[in-house]
């Protein structure tokens, strides 16, 4: 995976690019960051389903709101993925 910033305006928001992900990783990423107060919004898209690369837009402002909800939401999606597995190992 790789990341780029594609627009950004520190009062506002943030478009980023995600490639090598499709629909599945950005939406649950889309997800996370909807939860975190600081985020106005947030949403994704992608061009075309042969195109490997998705768009992430996260509407915060200023830049410390972008920083700490992409921190946050990282933070809540490794809880939730560590749940998960533990939940796995008591049916396994």
């Amino acid at each position: 995976m790789e990341v780029k910033i594609l627009e950004y305006d520190e009062e506002k928001e943030i478009t980023l690019e995600i490639i090598g992900e499709g629909h599945t990783f950005t939406n649950v990423i889309r997800e996370f960051l909807s939860d975190v107060k600081e985020v106005d919004s947030t949403g994704y898209f992608k061009a075309h389903p042969f195109v490997e690369e998705t768009k992430l837009v996260i509407k915060a402002a200023p830049k410390k709101k972008i920083d700490k909800a992409a921190r946050t939401a990282a933070k809540e999606l490794g809880k939730t993925c560590d749940e998960f597995y533990k939940l796995l190992d008591k049916v396994a």
